[in-house]
């Protein structure tokens, strides 16, 4: 019986295998069909999913106890976890850093904008920059939105508004059937998820 260090190294293959299957890209014939390494036209769709049903298949042959097999899984599952917070702490940084230099941006060039404004400059030409201020498209400017919608419908511009579709309140009709309360076409459904300690 194979070690359970071997086990683990063929998870680790057998992981990438995975990932590769879910990232593979087909080649395309000249009437633009995709094709199989033999050049035979497939459906990528069904291609990957017996890609998958063989890797499974592969999984469920590996030997070993069941245990081993599911502690390997779920050692796989806390490692992408764990990478995954990694991948999320650096976007929520850069996403940070990037504000901070939207805002220096922003602040640096309403500066600039505002002294060559006292100047009356309109342009700047230097060996290394080439400013200029120039008008921009008219914006539409509403000073009181409550007012403006009012004006609209009064007087009969309601071709001028958008009115958005209703939305179910989930949480007060789930509480509702929860309370016994029913309601055709909406019930509750109850599901399950893999809890990995």
């Amino acid at each position: 019986m194979p070690r359970l260090f071997d086990i683990s190294a063929e998870f680790s293959q057998l992981f990438d295998q995975y990932d590769n299957i879910q990232e593979m890209e087909f080649d395309c014939n000249e009437a633009g069909e995709p094709v199989d390494a033999e050049g035979n036209v497939i459906d990528p769709e069904t291609f990957r999913a017996d890609m998958l049903q063989a890797w499974f298949d592969t999984l469920e042959g590996i030997e070993g106890e069941f245990e081993a097999k599911a502690e390997n899984v779920a050692q796989y599952i806390k490692s992408l976890k764990a990478m995954e917070a990694d991948i999320k702490e650096e976007e929520r940084k850069l996403n940070r850093r990037r504000k901070t230099y939207e805002r220096k941006i922003e602040n640096m060039t309403t500066y600039l904008k505002n002294c060559m404004t006292m100047m009356n400059l309109k342009k700047v030409e230097t060996p290394k920059a080439k400013i200029s201020i120039k008008n921009n498209a008219p914006s539409l400017v509403i000073t009181d939105e409550g007012k403006f919608i009012d004006m609209l419908q009064d007087n009969g511009r309601d071709d001028l508004l958008r009115y958005t579709a209703p939305a179910i309140d989930k949480t007060a009709v789930k509480n509702l059937i929860k309370s016994g309360e029913q309601f055709e076409g909406a019930c509750l459904e109850a599901s399950q998820s893999l809890i990995i300690g």
